[in-house]
C-alpha cells in the first residue's frame, strides 16, 4: 500500500505541475489543441487518481462514488481551459476515465469479479504491483509527451 500512497503523490504532483504550466501559457494556444491536450490529460489522469483511489480505500459505498467525483473533478479543472460548451468535453472524459479506474481497481482487489483465476497470492500481489507501475509510467509518459509538446 506503501507504494500505492507514494505513486499517487508522485502522479497528483505531475498532474498539478502541468496544469500550472498550462494555465501559464494558456493564450498562446487555439481551441484546437487545448481541446486534444485537456481530452488526453483528464483522461489519464482521472484513470490513474481513480485506480489509487479505489485500491487505497476501504471496500464500502464511498469507495465507488470518491473515485468517480474526482475524475469529474479532473476533468472540469483541464476542461475550464476552453470555452463553456466544450468544457463538457473535459468533464465527459474525466467521468470516463475515473469510471474507469474505479472498474479496474475493482478488479485488480478482486479478479474473481471477471472470472480471472488466481493461482497464489504471491501472483495476485505481483499482478497487483506490476500493473500499477504500468498505470504510473504510462501516466509519466503522457505527462513527458505533453510537456514536451508545450516547449516546442
Amino acid at each position: 500500500m506503501l507504494l500505492i500512497l507514494v505513486l499517487l503523490l508522485w502522479n497528483v504532483g505531475e498532474m498539478v505541475y502541468i496544469y500550472g504550466i498550462f494555465r501559464k501559457k494558456q493564450t498562446l494556444f487555439d481551441d484546437r489543441y487545448t481541446k486534444t491536450m485537456c481530452m488526453a490529460l483528464s483522461s489519464i489522469s482521472s484513470f490513474v487518481i481513480a485506480l489509487y483511489l479505489q485500491l487505497l480505500l476501504p471496500l464500502h459505498f464511498v469507495t465507488y462514488f470518491l473515485p468517480s467525483c474526482a475524475g469529474l473533478w479532473i476533468g472540469w479543472k483541464f476542461g475550464s481551459f476552453m470555452k463553456a460548451p466544450a468544457s463538457l468535453n473535459g468533464m465527459y472524459n474525466g467521468a470516463i476515465g475515473g469510471i474507469m479506474g474505479m472498474m479496474f481497481g475493482a478488479v485488480l482487489q478482486n479478479p474473481a469479479i471477471c472470472n480471472i483465476p488466481i493461482e497464489t497470492e504471491a501472483s495476485f500481489t505481483s499482478t497487483l504491483v506490476s500493473l500499477v507501475l504500468f498505470c504510473a509510467a504510462l501516466h509519466t509518459l503522457v505527462h513527458h509527451f505533453i510537456r514536451n509538446s508545450l516547449t516546442k
